[in-house]
């Protein structure tokens, strides 16, 4: 059975989740987990062999399905709620496409459920094709669809976002920002968009001759993301969950409690000496490169920005940070600054990308963004430390680094 580092196998409940499916669980192989607000949402991708007569064990079947501790919501509708008779805690399980808090997601993922939808929506369904780009449970998801003479992208969310991500996608673009255009949508939760040309930055930082450039041309995307209209605050910074991350982390790796408990301290000293910066500006809420499309043999040359979800007005300090963060993580994830190219350029534009936060004109960014790119190194080795603890070390201590770091390069300190 899969054990994650937090001691969690989850061995009878997922016995229980096959006993409910009047199954037998083969074996389990453990995806993914990620924090919510109040838990984990574990991933696992699970053999079961049905309780019928004559079945050979050939003909057993897989299903992923979805465990999430400390859920916020009771009576989700498909959901299977399991209870620990001896603490009281719960936890709610779902089979995959059936996300409880994304109904439009069994819809999008089968090209003929998804091909009457379209047709609602006027899209071309001619030999639809479909298939998931990328999916965080209860979050949110993207499928792309492929027609015979079309291809565009159908975002998943709650219900509740889907007309206002529209709206957002209408104002980035009369703002003259190059977001997918969208081709329609439903208040089931799907947002049916246009494909962008163009590559991920992530994704040809080796082709990258001057880091400066590349630098540059992110600042104008954050400078024309600025001065898109909002019509609702961002996503809350990361900042403010620091709290949270802390007393996870304690319970998942107690054995670096001082450092933890230490740089919680500097994160909340360094940002509060800041002073909160005025929501005067529009920010994407979680801008990474990956997010940032590029023509592919010009990668200074952006084409165009993905996800604006969580945009809204906020402090310009929290996009800087997330980049920050990603760039960093990425380096951990690749095993060292040297370990690849990517992890390389990575580094050099972390290290560039920071000491640029002390030209900024306004008043306390560069503390602020300090201190929210460690919290989001926190959130990082906390994913990291849920699924297994390769790398969540290495992040928290990177993390205690960049809480305290001045102008001075740090690339040699970390790498």
């Amino acid at each position: 059975m899969p054990r994650f580092a937090d001691g969690v196998a989850h061995d009878e409940l997922l016995q229980a989740v096959a006993g409910s499916l009047q199954s037998t669980l083969v074996r389990a192989h453990a995806l993914q987990a990620e924090p919510t607000g109040t838990g984990f949402i574990y991933g696992y991708r699970v053999t079961l062999q049905p309780h019928t007569d004559g079945v050979a064990p050939s003909d057993s079947v897989e299903h992923t399905l979805y465990v999430e501790t400390g859920p916020s919501r009771a009576d989700r509708s498909g959901v299977l709620t399991l209870r620990n008779p001896a603490t009281g805690e719960q936890a709610d399980v779902w089979l995959y496409p059936a996300d409880p808090e994304l109904p439009a997601l069994r819809t999008a993922v089968y090209a003929e459920s998804a091909s009457v939808v379209l047709g609602r929506l006027g899209l071309p369904v001619d030999g639809v094709r479909v298939s998931l780009a990328a999916y965080r449970p209860g979050k949110r998801a993207v499928v792309r669809v492929d027609a015979t003479d079309a291809a565009y992208f159908l975002k998943v969310v709650r219900p509740a976002k889907a007309e206002p991500l529209q709206a957002q996608h209408t104002l980035w673009r009369e703002a003259g920002m190059a977001v997918p255009r969208v081709l329609g949508w439903s208040d089931e939760g799907l947002v049916a968009l246009e494909a962008l040309d163009g590559v991920e930055m992530i994704g040809v930082l080796d082709r990258v001759t001057e880091p400066s450039a590349l630098l540059d041309a992110i600042e104008r995307v954050t400078e024309g993301i600025g001065a898109v209209r909002s019509i609702a605050v961002a996503r809350a910074s990361l900042v403010r969950r620091v709290d949270w991350y802390e007393g996870r982390l304690l319970e998942l790796i107690p054995e670096h409690a001082s450092v933890i408990t230490s740089m919680v301290v500097a994160i909340r000293r360094r940002y509060s000496a800041a002073g909160a910066a005025p929501a005067t500006h529009t920010v994407h809420g979680d801008l990474h490169l990956a997010q940032i499309l590029v023509d592919p043999e010009r990668p200074t040359q952006v084409t165009g920005v993905l996800d604006i979800d969580t945009s809204g007005w906020g402090d310009p300090a929290d996009d800087a940070a997330a980049l920050y963060g990603h760039l960093v993580a990425t380096i951990v994830h690749d095993g060292g600054a040297y370990a690849t190219v990517r992890a390389r350029r990575c580094s050099i534009l972390a290290d560039q990308w920071r000491r640029r936060w002390f030209t900024q004109h306004e008043p306390g960014f560069a503390d602020r963004a300090h201190a929210i790119a460690a919290t989001q190194l926190l959130g990082h080795a906390l994913s990291r430390s849920a699924s297994g603890r390769a790398g969540a070390v290495d992040l928290i201590e990177l993390a205690n680094r960049v809480v305290r770091a001045d102008e001075k390069p740090l690339t040699g300190a970390f790498w």
